[in-house]
């Protein structure tokens, strides 16, 4: 009875195997004939490439550029590194499903002022090597190709990518993501790809990053040199434009004083890196409006990087007049009733927010190359996308509260602030919204529930890695990986929304990339306020 009972337990976990079995195979025998069905389309179309088989990922390569001048650069397949890279991508019928290109998403009616059109930034390295994708197969694997098509090209058999390499894939849908393809943030395309259909890439690299970290330190560091120079304060101040901290207004290195002679950045502490201030930003001079121009840098190693502003050609970043309307705007909004004068400057003691104040805060918030990514300010919503969808409102900071969903530099800054002073600060992502930074969605709710874009979403696979791998990899090294970590949990994983809703809405997130550097330009209301 005992033996009986026992196989009657047995039953439900034998039915459960063998129904894994039939999935299985029906798996496998799908994964043969898209094979079949991409070969018949290469055929057809690009019978050239037909030798250009990749063995690992069962996807086809072609050499637009094969950047033979950077000859000396080293493939990106020599370390673990970050890349970044230029994408637009297809089905085999030629429509775009999803683009880092503005001129593109314009073309085809996708484009949208809440996105920020820049190369694609992600970790590739030698950890993640269970990833079947195809960008990351072809960063990291040495490409096979055809010795006749090789020949034709100038190029190896065995190439490798590096920065200037400018390749197409054509991939089965095993190595693109079992959902299909949509673009998210404004990088959606003309037509969203079904799951399991084959998806064509094309994808330029532009430039390699050993350390992230690092790198966006220097790029901090670069950008203050270049507008308007950067002074640093320093537990022993020995270094070439340093000191330690000053000990009072009177003091020649106070932050006032050195403005005057030239030195526009400040350190926010002496013991924390990369958190730089300007005490004296003044929206309402045009002196004093910020010039968003960086340094090409390493132009040998990465001579297509280039990091100016922002300009896509198309409304409102096109090289007009943007920064005088939004000066203009700020003026109207907070000192319609007279000329603006910086609180601590006619008074040394003037109220400062201090570390059990609380702060209201005004904001725009940036990257280095001037895109503005979020603020609460409805005039310069206005001046960006044309219309007001929500209504704005002050941001309380209490430096005495650990707010975890505030970014960490305002505990470095804000303490020292005025009530009713302007101010800016630039910084690296670990003091702002962490090292893997946010994806950007678009997510509409309605009727009995709401839901954001699918898990298996593309750029979202690519944000997953980059969650894992980057930021958990970089942070812990660094002593930051819980914020970083949970952080871009928060931010990377879609969610199902729980309840009922009454009627539409639409939510817009703009991407911040993983490892980049904002800039963040504040008024703290006047007290009485």
């Amino acid at each position: 009875m005992k033996s009986i009972t026992r196989m009657l337990y047995l039953l439900p976990t034998v039915g459960i195997l063998l129904l894994s079995s039939c999935a299985k195979e029906e798996s496998e025998s799908y994964d043969k004939y898209e094979d079949q069905a991409l070969e018949a389309w290469m055929t057809q179309n690009r019978p050239e490439l037909l030798g250009n088989l990749q063995s690992e990922g069962g996807y086809y390569v072609d050499i637009l550029d094969a950047g033979d001048a950077l000859s000396e650069v080293k493939p990106i397949r020599d370390t673990a590194c970050w890349v970044r890279f230029d994408f637009s991508g297809r089905d085999l019928n030629g429509n775009i499903v999803l683009t880092r290109r503005a001129a593109e998403a314009k073309m085809i009616n996708t484009f949208t002022k809440y996105t920020h059109y820049v190369p694609y930034y992600r970790y590739c390295g030698v950890a993640n090597t269970s990833l079947l994708e195809g960008s990351y197969l072809a960063m990291r694997n040495v490409l096979h190709l055809d010795p006749e098509y090789a020949r034709e090209k100038g190029v190896e058999e065995e190439y490798e990518l590096r920065p200037g390499s400018r390749i197409c894939l054509y991939m089965p849908s095993r190595i693109v993501g079992s959902g299909g393809v949509e673009g998210q943030g404004g990088y959606e395309g003309q037509y969203s790809l079904s799951a399991q259909r084959p998806f064509i890439v094309e994808m330029q690299i532009q430039r390699v990053v050993k350390n992230p970290l690092e790198s966006e330190g220097s790029e901090v560091d670069s950008f203050c040199a270049a507008n308007g120079q950067l002074w640093l304060y320093t537990e022993d101040g020995t270094e070439p434009n340093s000191s330690k901290l000053p000990t009072g207004y009177d003091d020649a290195n106070h932050p006032y004083k050195l403005h005057e002679q030239g030195y526009r950045w400040v350190s926010a502490c002496d013991t924390v890196a990369q958190v730089y201030v300007d005490v004296r930003y003044d929206p309402t001079q045009a002196a004093n409006n910020l010039k968003f121009d960086f340094p090409v840098k390493d132009e040998k190693e990465n001579p297509l990087w280039d990091n100016h502003s922002y300009n896509v050609g198309f409304e409102p970043y096109n090289g007009s007049d943007l920064e005088t309307r939004i000066a203009e705007a700020l003026k109207e909004r907070f000192h319609a009733d007279g000329e603006y004068k910086h609180p601590g400057l006619e008074d040394r003691n003037a109220d400062s927010v201090g570390m059990d104040g609380e702060a209201k805060i005004w904001y725009i918030a940036r990257f280095l190359d001037g895109f503005i990514f979020d603020t609460n300010i409805d005039e310069v919503k206005e001046i960006i996308y044309g219309t007001v969808e929500s209504e704005g409102e002050a941001l309380t900071y209490k430096p005495s509260e650990d707010q975890a969903s505030q970014i960490s530099a305002y505990y470095y800054t804000v303490p020292n602030l005025c009530y009713g002073q302007w101010a800016e600060f630039v910084t690296v992502s670990s003091q702002g919204y962490g090292a893997s930074g946010r994806t950007g969605s678009t997510t509409t709710s309605g009727g009995s529930s709401g839901y954001s874009s699918s898990y298996f979403d593309y750029l979202n696979y690519y944000n997953y890695l980059n969650s894992y791998y980057g930021g958990g990899y970089y942070g812990s090294y660094y002593n930051n990986y819980y914020y970083n970590y949970y952080n871009s949990y928060y931010y990377n994983y879609p969610y199902m929304s729980s309840g009922t809703t009454t009627e539409t809405t639409t939510t817009i997130s703009t991407e911040i990339p993983s490892y980049t550097p904002l800039i963040y330009q504040f008024y703290i209301e006047p007290k009485d306020e």
